[in-house]
C-alpha cells in the first residue's frame, strides 16, 4: 500500500513551516476516543496550551477508535488529505501500518521533542521507523495481575508467594482457589488475544522479528509456552470464558475470577465495585519458564499522539504536544486522579500523585508500582501485520486447545501467515 505522487506533493507546504509560530486565529483539530480517558485529557490539555497562546483554538473531536481508522484509511486512500485532523491519537499495536503504508502522512516529531530521553523505551520502539521518532507517548498499557487476595488466602497463599512466579505455579496456585472457593483464576475471551500477546512481549517476543519484515509463528518459543499455558489452564478447568468487554466486567465485579491479567487502564472498573474495597492487590505478572530471557513485565494496548504531516498547522500541532503532553508534568500528575492515567515518562519523580496509597487496593501506591514495572517492558516493534496474523492465530489457539499438535498448528499458521501478509 503505497501513497500516490499527489500526496507527497502536498508535503511540502507542512515542511516549510517547521520553525513559524502560530498566526491569528489558527485551529487545531484532534482525534481520539473514549469520553472517560483519552478525549477529557486531551481538552486538559488544549485548555492549557490556549491559556499560554490565545491565538489558537483547539478543537477535540470524539470518535470511536475503529471510526477514526476507518477514516483515516478512507481519506488516505482516496487522496482525500483535508478531511484529516491535525492531531490523532493511534493505538500502539497499529500505527507501523500508517508509517510503513503512507510514509507521509504522520510527522517526524523526534527532531523537536526528545521522546527518546523523555518516554520509556517500549513506547518509543512502537512508534518509530527507520530510527525516526514519530509518536508522543501517552497512556502506558503496563500489565500486572489483579488479584483477590482474600481468596489466594482462604486457599492458603499470601502475597509474599506472588514473588517471581511463573505461569505454571500461578496456575497451580488457581487450582487450589478454584477448590477451596469455586472462583476461576481467570476469565478469557476466545476473539481476543491480549493476554497471549502480554506474554510473548513479556519474553521480547512477537508475531514478527524485530523490523516486522518476517512472519516468526513456527519457531516462536513465547508464542507456544503461552498456547500451551491456555491448554492448561482450560484442562484444569479455572478459566471462565466471556465474550466482549461488558462479560468482562461481570467476571471481576460479581466475584467469578480470582484474579485479572490486563493493562493498568482497568484499575478504574475493578474499583467501581466499592464493595470489594481492599480484597485487592496488584502483583508482576507470572513469567514464561521455558523462554529465555523472559521477564515479568509486559504491555498491554496504549496509544500516542501523532500530527498529521499534510496539515498546514503541523508546526503549530507539534508544539502543542511538546509542551503539553510531553513536558507538562503538572498536567500528568492531575490526569492521574483525574482518569487513572499511567503516563509513559522515564521520570516520574515529579508525578507525585503516584505516591499516595489507593485505600481499594489495601493502601497499596499501585501508581508507584506501575510506573517502576513501566521502566522494565522489553522494548519490541509491533510491526505493521499484528491484527492480520491474529486473525490467524486465533484459529491456531482453538485448534491446540482442541487438542491439536501444537507444533503442527503453528507450522500450518506460519505458512498462512505468509500468505495473509505477504512475508
Amino acid at each position: 500500500m503505497k501513497v500516490k505522487s499527489t500526496l507527497a506533493a502536498l508535503v511540502g507546504s507542512a515542511l516549510l513551516l517547521g520553525a513559524t509560530v502560530a498566526s491569528a486565529n489558527t485551529e487545531l483539530k484532534v482525534w481520539c476516543w473514549d469520553d472517560n480517558f483519552n478525549v477529557p485529557a486531551a481538552r486538559m490539555a488544549a485548555e492549557r496550551y490556549q491559556a499560554k497562546h490565545p491565538e489558537v483554538t483547539i478543537k477535540v473531536e470524539s470518535l470511536a477508535q475503529a471510526d477514526i481508522i476507518q477514516k483515516l484509511n478512507a481519506s488516505l486512500g482516496a487522496n482525500n488529505v483535508r478531511s484529516l485532523p491535525d492531531i490523532v491519537l493511534i493505538e500502539d499495536y497499529r500505527v507501523q501500518n500508517f508509517l510503513v503504508g503512507y510514509p507521509d502522512f504522520l510527522k517526524e516529531v523526534g527532531s523537536k521533542i526528545d521522546t527518546k530521553g523523555t518516554f520509556v523505551d517500549y513506547k518509543v520502539a512502537a512508534s518509530s521507523l527507520n530510527g525516526q521518532s514519530y509518536g508522543v507517548p501517552f497512556d502506558s498499557g503496563v500489565t500486572a495481575a489483579f488479584i483477590r487476595l482474600d481468596l489466594f488466602e482462604k486457599a492458603g497463599y499470601t502475597l509474599d508467594d506472588f514473588k517471581d512466579i511463573t505461569w505454571d505455579q500461578f496456575i497451580e496456585m488457581g487450582k487450589k482457589v478454584k477448590e477451596t472457593t469455586g472462583a476461576y483464576l481467570m476469565g478469557y475471551d476466545p476473539s481476543d488475544l491480549g493476554v497471549l500477546r502480554v506474554m510473548m512481549q513479556s519474553a521480547g517476543a512477537w508475531y514478527t522479528n524485530a523490523n516486522g519484515t518476517k512472519v516468526t509463528v513456527e519457531n516462536n518459543a513465547a508464542l507456544k509456552e503461552a498456547m500451551l499455558v491456555f491448554k492448561k489452564m482450560q484442562d484444569a478447568d479455572i478459566v471462565t470464558y466471556y465474550n466482549g468487554w461488558n462479560q468482562l466486567l461481570a467476571t471481576f465485579q460479581t466475584g467469578q475470577v480470582a484474579s485479572v491479567i490486563q493493562g493498568c487502564w482497568i484499575t478504574p472498573s475493578i474499583e467501581a465495585n466499592q464493595e470489594q474495597a481492599g480484597k485487592w492487590r496488584v502483583v508482576p505478572l507470572p513469567k514464561l519458564s521455558t523462554v529465555k530471557n523472559a521477564t515479568h513485565y509486559s504491555n498491554l494496548g496504549g496509544s500516542q499522539w501523532y500530527v498529521n504531516g499534510y496539515s498546514q498547522n503541523a508546526a503549530v500541532a507539534t508544539d502543542f504536544l511538546r509542551e503539553t503532553f510531553a513536558s507538562d508534568t503538572e498536567l500528568l500528575n492531575e490526569l492521574v486522579t483525574k482518569i487513572s492515567l499511567v503516563n509513559s515518562l522515564k521520570d516520574t519523580t515529579k508525578i507525585s500523585n503516584y505516591n499516595v496509597g489507593n485505600e481499594f487496593f489495601g493502601g497499596q501506591k499501585i501508581y508507584t508500582d506501575f510506573a517502576n514495572w513501566n521502566k522494565k517492558i522489553p522494548a519490541i516493534s509491533y510491526g505493521p501485520h499484528t491484527y492480520a496474523i491474529e486473525s490467524i492465530t486465533t484459529e491456531a489457539l482453538q485448534r491446540v486447545l482442541s487438542g491439536e499438535d501444537i507444533d503442527e498448528v503453528l507450522k500450518d499458521a506460519q505458512i498462512n501467515a505468509e500468505m495473509q501478509v505477504g512475508l
